[in-house]
């Protein structure tokens, strides 16, 4: 199964979590959906499609029957559909926009997810999924699981990895607090690597990737419920685009705690248009070289600390 952010809007996610358990079937994330399933269930398989991981995508690649539960099942999510490879493959998809049910050759099922949910597990009352596929779920998940201490797990250098810094706020943060993010390549890290306990605590505005989304997007959540702690990750290059709405957050007097990830620009984009052979052409705040003219200088130090 694919939960989208459909499911987190209908608030479908109880009754994910009883077909789930009812029928054994593993539960990937998108984007959107990540949340509808604590992290710790022994049916969650984490993040699907370009910046999913292992459990889900192998899952996912040799499944016969897949159900989708309010999902766009954009590019992201199904690796340009590329995703799912069994010759066989039936989709089921349970959306209240009818457009979207129709994707990949779907069984269309339009409407609510909640609503569809419950219904669709009384049709498949006494349903188990085969015990092979159960226990393959829970390998795959444990091998996940193990992978993911790995890449968090301090390292121990003077400079901490983005992984690093995800796996420390992870195991600070209250289940409660809000995690808000945007653009760059944290979106891919938080979709594989962050472990969320409850709904609507995960809120990443990647339908465009809205650079300088961040603080504002914050504010806005701040602001919807105040009394969850909210914090705003973001690298220099988005943070430098829209910082001043913090001047409206004081303001407002609402606090935001923002964990700024300093690559001198803007790495990831950087790392996309060296890939295709651009050079990664303005994408680092360094001076302009006096002998060349280029900007191919010394890195600009900013003082985020003193800047905010």
């Amino acid at each position: 199964g694919i939960a989208g952010g459909g499911g987190l809007y209908s608030h479908a996610t109880d009754s994910l979590r009883r077909f789930a358990e009812s029928t054994g079937i593993g539960v990937a994330e998108t984007q959107a959906g990540k949340g509808s399933l604590p992290f710790d269930h022994p049916q969650y398989l984490g993040a699907i499609g370009v910046t999913g991981g292992l459990a889900a995508n192998r899952v996912a690649r040799e499944a016969d029957v897949i159900i989708v539960v309010g999902s766009r099942l954009s590019d992201f999510t199904t690796a340009s559909r590329t995703a799912f490879q069994h010759p066989s493959l039936r989709v089921i998809a349970i959306n209240v926009a009818e457009l979207d049910a129709h994707k990949a050759g779907a069984w269309p099922l339009v409407g609510d997810a909640r609503v569809t949910l419950d219904e669709l597990l009384q049709h498949l009352e006494g349903y188990r999924s085969p015990a092979a596929y159960r226990d393959e779920v829970s390998r795959l998940r444990d091998e996940w699981t193990a992978e993911i201490d790995r890449m968090i797990a301090p390292r121990g250098a003077a400079t901490p990895s983005q992984h690093e810094v995800l796996g420390l706020l992870n195991r600070f943060v209250a289940p409660t607090d809000v995690i808000v993010c945007a653009a760059g390549s944290l979106p891919g890290d938080l979709h594989r690597y962050w472990r969320a306990l409850r709904p609507n605590s995960y809120h990443l505005e990647y339908g465009y990737s809205c650079m300088g989304y961040e603080v504002a997007g914050g504010l806005g959540v701040k602001m919807a419920d105040p009394g969850h702690e909210v914090y705003v990750l973001v690298g220099d290059g988005s943070y430098l685009m829209m910082a001043q709405e913090i001047v409206t957050a004081v303001q407002e007097g609402l606090a935001l705690t923002i964990v700024l990830l300093d690559n001198s620009g803007f790495s990831s984009i950087g790392g996309l248009s060296e890939a295709v052979g651009c050079g990664g052409f303005g994408t680092e705040y360094r001076r302009r070289g006096t002998a060349s003219g280029l900007l191919d200088g010394e890195p600009i130090a900013v003082d985020f600390a003193a800047n905010a």
